[in-house]
């Protein structure tokens, strides 16, 4: 049994696609894939002209350490860090300077609109500036792509929003390419297009065009998923 079958998947820079499907349909698998923490049976999976399966294991930790951005469901911040601290530390660990990774941390933590929360511990932030410290930190290398695995599965309707918002504009506006999957609605809806995935297969497209109507994608999505 294939967790993927025949799936085929093109996505121009500074695009923002969403990958939608229930439970099971493969959309963890298809990310993985991508960020070759999984290698495919067969098939091909570029990423910025890179043939992932032929990397070696070190050459893949090295694309995703510096080339690829991963957004998770749960934030995978650091307790005994500070916000700025977690978003510093991937770029100490690939032996940046100290004053250079500083300087970069303190750009992203603006773009996000957290400056005024740098010095704070992940435990007092709110799950949606805790999501927004974990953006920043997938933004430290400019990545050429973002992969963001139900970013807002965790978040209250209010903050979730505020991260498809965040994802559109660094999408719309930063020229980097998001890559989303998500089963919801409101959450593919922010997206340029979304594509909709069914027992490892792909059923059809949606143009969502970043109109944030959920209901609108959800419509097309019930026909799609049927």
């Amino acid at each position: 049994m294939f967790a993927l079958r025949g799936v085929g998947l093109s996505v121009d820079r500074g695009r923002f696609v969403a990958i939608m499907g229930a439970s099971g349909s493969g959309k963890t698998t298809l990310m993985h894939l991508i960020g070759g923490l999984d290698l495919p049976d067969k098939g091909s999976v570029k990423v910025d002209g890179l043939e992932i399966p032929a990397l070696s294991d070190e050459e893949r930790t090295l694309f995703r350490r510096r080339r690829l951005g991963i957004v998770f469901q749960a934030f995978n911040l650091l307790p005994s860090l500070s916000a700025l601290e977690n978003v510093m530390l991937p770029m100490l660990v690939d032996g940046r300077p100290y004053a250079e990774a500083r300087q970069r941390a303190d750009e992203l933590m603006a773009q996000v609109n957290l400056s005024h929360r740098q010095r704070h511990r992940p435990a007092t932030l709110s799950g949606g500036e805790q999501q927004r410290v974990a953006i920043a930190r997938a933004l430290t290398t400019r990545p050429t792509l973002i992969l963001a695995d139900e970013p807002t599965g965790n978040l209250d309707p209010t903050s979730a929003a505020s991260i498809w918002r965040l994802l559109r504009h660094l999408a719309s506006e930063g020229g980097t390419t998001v890559l989303m999957v998500t089963h919801e609605a409101a959450a593919a809806a922010h997206a340029d297009v979304v594509h909709v995935l069914k027992e490892g297969r792909f059923t059809g497209t949606i143009e969502a065009g970043g109109c944030a109507d959920a209901t609108l994608v959800a419509t097309r999505y019930a026909q799609l998923a049927d």
